[in-house]
Formats: structure tokens, C-alpha cells, sequence
């Protein structure tokens, strides 16, 4: 999982949470990234490859709220590439909360390669 320059400065400096998951029949909903108290995921780039295509849409969301940050539309087709980029900086989604594949039922196959980094929100003191 190679994102250069300014993208990889900050997966450095905080914790790197990025992660790679195949998307097999019977993958609906998925925890892709796991969240920790007081701390922030920032989301810097998805990419997604469908092999096999099916009649279900997939979205990329907090765990909670539902706050969704990417979407793949239903039937994206067989063989195709979604590239979603947010920068260096990064999307962040809702404090201590987990990033998911959403899918609206099972049927899609592919992978998924999540690039992001977990930021506290806070400097402790002494």
C-alpha cells in the first residue's frame, strides 16, 4: 500500500491504520478500519476493484451515524477500478468510531485498500 509524498508524511507522524480486505460473496457489511476513544480516523484514499459485478451498491460510512464518505452505485460493472482521494489531509469521519463497508446485500467480489491514519484529539498534560 504505496501513496507517496504528503499521504505517507502523515501515516508516519499518527498511527497508520490503512488496510487491505478482499470483498468475497457474503461480504454485506464489513468493519474495514477500527476506531479508538479519543482518537479520529482520517481518511485519505479508497480504492476499490469489483472482479465480479452484482446488483448491490456499497458505501463507506462511520459506524454510527451513518455519515457516508464514498459510494459505489448499484451494478458498477465487472472489471472496473473506483479510486476515491481526500487528500493529505484526509476525511475525517466521527470521532471513535469504525470505518465500514456498507453494501446494500452480498454479491459484489473484489478487494478494498484503505489508506488512513488515526489522530488523537488531544495532547494529554501531565
Amino acid at each position: 500500500m504505496a501513496v507517496g509524498g504528503d499521504y505517507t508524511r502523515k501515516r508516519t507522524i499518527f498511527q497508520d491504520v490503512s488496510s487491505s480486505t478482499p470483498i468475497v460473496v457474503g461480504t454485506a457489511d464489513y468493519t474495514l478500519v477500527t476506531g479508538k476513544t479519543n482518537y479520529t480516523i482520517y481518511v485519505q484514499r479508497i480504492v476499490v476493484w469489483i472482479t465480479t459485478s452484482a446488483a448491490q451498491n456499497m458505501s463507506f460510512e462511520d459506524s454510527t451515524t451513518g455519515t457516508r464518505i464514498a459510494n459505489i452505485p448499484s451494478a458498477p460493472g465487472d472489471s472496473t477500478r473506483w479510486d476515491f482521494d481526500f487528500g493529505p489531509d484526509g476525511k475525517a469521519i466521527t470521532t471513535a468510531e469504525n470505518l465500514v463497508l456498507n453494501a446494500s446485500g452480498a454479491g459484489n467480489i473484489g478487494s478494498v485498500e484503505v489508506y488512513a491514519y488515526l489522530k488523537p484529539n488531544a495532547v494529554a498534560t501531565a
